[in-house]
Formats: C-alpha cells, sequence, structure tokens
C-alpha cells in the first residue's frame, strides 16, 4: 500500500476521439457511440472505487488526456471528478485540468466543463494555419480553433494552455511566428510548444519514410524553438520547461509532477501508473477493460518495469534536467541519498566541457544553448 505525505497525481486516461490524428501514437480509438461513452465512464469510476483501497496518498492534480476527453459530456465528465473526491484525499487549491480538441466544444460544453470542478483547460490547437491542420490530421480548421478560444475565454477559464506543435512539414519561420502572434491574441496563462517527433508506427512517419512528405532540417527546427523562447520570453512568459512556458504562478502543477520524478496514478484503458518503484500500464483493449471493471474485477494490468534505486535516480536527473531549473543537489541527496554532483561527477564535467551543463549554488541545469541538444546530455546520464 502505497502511504506517503507527498501528494501525487491522478492522470485519467479517455482514449476515444474523432479521427485518429496522423502523428499520433497514444492509445486511442474513434469512437464517438454515446453507449461506449456512458460505459466508459462507469468503468472509470469502477476503477477509482477500487484503486483507493490501496492507496491513501493526497493528491495535488486530476488531469484527464487522450485522446480526446472532451467527447464525453459534462456532466460525465463530473461524475469522473466527483468520484475522485469521493474515494482520495485531496490537497487544498486543486489543479484539476483537462485536453480540450476545439473540433468536440461549443461555449455551453465549456460552461458545463467549469461547473464539473475543470479549472484548467489544455487546448489543443496544434496549429492555427489550415494546410498545417491538414497535414496533422485534425478535424478542425483555424478559424474554428480561434472560435474555441474565445468561448473559453468566455466561459470563465482564467487557466488555459494552448497546445503548438512545430517542425511540421513545410513549416516556415514566419508560419511559424503568426502562430505564436496568433495564441497571444488570446493571453493564454500557458503555452505548450512541442518538435513534431514521429512514432515509426503512426501514419505520417510512413509517408517520411516513402518520401511522400520530409521534415524540416534540424537547423531550421533549432531555429523555431529558439524564436520560441525569444518571443514568450517578451510576452512576459517564464520558461519552465524545456517545451512549456506560463505567467508567473500558472506552471502545470501535474506535469511538473511528472518532471520531478513523483508518483502518480494511472486511471483508463492503457493508462500508466508510476508506483512503489514500478511503471505499469492497464491493459490497452477497450472491450476487456470495460468488462472487467462493469463485473468488478480487478484491471489486467503489466509491469512496465520496477527500477532501483539506482535507476530511479538517474530517471530523476533526466527528468528534473528538463526543467530550465535544474536540479538541487541537497533536495536530490534528500530523495535518493545521492551526491549528485559526486556519483556523476565525470558526466557532469565532460557535459560542461560541451558546454551543454552548468553548475551554479549548488544546482545543476541545462544551459540555454543546451535545450535542443537535451537528448545528448540525457543518453550521458544513462550510460
Amino acid at each position: 500500500m502505497t502511504n506517503s505525505s507527498v501528494p501525487m497525481g491522478i492522470y485519467i486516461h479517455i482514449p476515444f476521439c474523432l479521427h485518429k490524428c496522423e502523428y499520433c501514437d497514444f492509445y486511442s480509438l474513434p469512437i464517438t457511440d454515446p453507449v461506449i461513452l456512458e460505459n466508459y465512464t462507469r468503468s472509470v469510476i469502477s476503477e477509482l472505487q477500487r484503486r483507493a483501497l490501496s492507496l491513501s496518498s493526497p493528491f495535488a492534480s486530476i488531469y484527464l488526456g487522450g485522446g480526446t476527453p472532451s467527447l464525453l459530456l459534462p456532466q460525465q465528465v463530473e461524475r469522473i471528478v466527483d468520484s475522485v473526491f469521493a474515494n482520495y484525499q485531496p490537497c487544498s487549491d486543486l489543479e484539476i485540468s483537462m485536453e480540450v480538441n476545439p473540433a468536440t466544444v461549443n461555449l455551453q460544453d465549456l460552461k458545463g466543463l467549469r461547473a464539473a470542478g475543470i479549472n484548467r483547460l489544455s487546448v489543443g490547437v496544434q496549429s492555427f494555419a489550415d494546410i498545417e491542420l491538414k497535414t496533422l490530421g485534425r478535424m478542425h480548421g483555424g478559424y474554428e480553433a480561434q472560435a474555441t478560444l474565445r468561448d473559453v475565454v468566455k466561459a470563465g477559464f482564467n487557466n488555459f494552455n494552448i497546445d503548438l506543435i512545430y517542425g511540421l512539414p513545410g513549416q516556415t519561420l514566419s508560419g511559424w511566428q503568426e502562430n505564436l502572434s496568433l495564441a497571444m491574441k488570446f493571453n493564454p496563462q500557458h503555452i505548450s510548444a512541442y518538435l513534431l517527433q514521429l512514432d515509426e508506427s503512426t501514419p505520417m512517419a510512413r509517408k517520411v519514410k516513402s518520401g511522400t512528405i520530409n521534415l524540416l532540417d534540424d537547423e531550421l527546427e533549432s531555429e523555431l524553438y529558439y524564436t520560441t523562447l525569444n518571443f514568450l520570453a517578451e510576452q512576459g512568459y517564464c520558461h519552465y520547461e524545456i517545451s512549456n512556458f506560463a505567467r508567473p504562478g500558472y506552471e502545470c502543477r501535474h506535469n511538473l509532477l511528472y518532471w520531478q520524478a513523483r508518483e502518480y496514478l494511472g486511471i483508463g484503458c492503457g493508462a500508466v501508473s508510476f508506483m512503489n518503484r514500478q511503471r505499469i500500464i492497464n491493459q490497452a483493449n477497450l472491450n476487456h477493460y470495460i468488462e472487467d471493471m462493469l463485473a468488478d474485477r480487478a484491471p489486467h494490468i503489466e509491469i512496465l518495469e520496477t527500477m532501483t534505486p539506482r535507476q530511479l535516480a538517474a530517471d530523476a536527473i533526466i527528468l528534473g534536467l528538463r526543467l530550465t531549473g535544474g536540479i538541487k543537489r541537497e533536495e536530490f541527496w534528500e530523495r535518493f541519498g545521492i551526491d549528485i554532483m559526486e556519483e556523476y561527477r565525470d558526466v557532469i564535467k565532460t557535459c560542461q566541457v560541451q558546454g551543454l551543463l552548468e553548475i551554479e549554488n549548488d544546482r545543476i541545469y541545462l544551459v540555454k544553448r543546451a535545450y535542443f541538444l537535451s537528448n545528448q546530455v540525457f543518453n550521458q546520464f544513462m550510460a
């Protein structure tokens, strides 16, 4: 049984979408059948009740992700949120986030989600350019994305993120700058800007392999990235993680738990949990998951990895260095009993010589030029 005073996060996976996007490798299915959505809602509530029996840790965040959680009715979302509060111990000032696809919500839906307890939205815009959205296989257009963001503001959300993707085939610097400028029209409290990265199983990856489309070269991708850093800094955003920017005080608390290598509970079909030194995944079979949950049977799980203390520490370094604030020596010692500056002295020294890492006041962090080269650093810590 997990019994800790350190708050954890609760992630709830909603594996449904209108249409499987060209670049997506998450477990999701193109399903909009209201009967299946209702049965899944009941199944999630059943799993929440069952998993609570072995947990006593307080939780600091709820995050409904997918897929497309906004395919659920606001009333279904409310039932799920209510079940979390009924079965788990919340921290004060709880962050309750939900991903929203502009093709699936209107103003009434957004007002309903706010009434259901959602206090933070992550809007999957990805791009405001129709041609880029078509390349991604998105079901909304640029105008529709802007309309949704206006409705988000009208619905009373004062904490929302805009997701954007750069490095798209055919994307130009001026086109990316236009995306950033349009996002600023809505004064979001948070911006996530992710480089397009493709799993070989995705349709877009197959198109790249066949030569149907071409990805941008590394030099242009880097230029797009550092343009983002400079532009958002000028707009008053704090760059707190490699791909994430926030107004002061609006950093995503749920994602910070991931980057700080804290524990989280994953609920739903295909959801991953990290607890007791283990990463486990719920069965990624929708029919079997619903059958088990509605029959009050334990969900079928698979252990992805059981980590040694040394592996836990290495994992925390890789995640922690994604944060621009880096890792504090004293805090790392308190958590893992390892002096990071001594244990990894040779790796740190090599990265310093390469101009990738810096040490200041017993804090280790990536230098700005290394953000786009971060995997080069992470690989050295994993060696």
